[in-house]
């Protein structure tokens, strides 16, 4: 199974994942971690731990934040890995319901695709 492991500011991977289940069920190898008064090394520590040699797809909040940062470190000795800024609500929907479908490689581009088609402006 791929992994999801949701890195972002604050409380905001906990609220998205609340809001996942909430539509979607219980959801398994999710892990949530926050940047909450964390320091880059603190965050690359809290994010070790989850990430092994098993594909995961590390869920940002903003690209260029330390959430992002932090992933980014991890990425270059976890070749199974991605990482996907921007992370959202359809984007999530997309990975649980496709991550036993899809693989990896084509799951990870799947998944940004249907993240920005989540993104619309309606203007008056």
């Amino acid at each position: 199974m791929i992994g999801a492991i949701i890195v972002t500011h604050g409380s905001l991977g906990q609220v998205l994942m609340e809001s996942v289940e909430a539509t979607l069920g219980r959801q398994t190898s999710v892990e949530i971690v926050s940047n909450e008064q964390a320091s880059l090394e603190q965050i690359v520590e809290r994010v070790r731990p989850h990430v092994s040699d098993m594909p995961a797809v590390l869920f940002v909040d903003s690209c260029g934040g330390s959430p992002y940062l932090a992933c980014q470190t991890l990425l270059r000795s976890h070749p199974s890995c991605a990482v996907l800024s921007g992370v959202n609500l359809p984007m999530l929907f997309s990975f649980f319901t496709k991550r036993d479908k899809l693989p990896f490689e084509e799951l990870v581009k799947v998944v940004e695709t249907d993240g920005h088609r989540g993104i619309q402006l309606v203007l008056s």
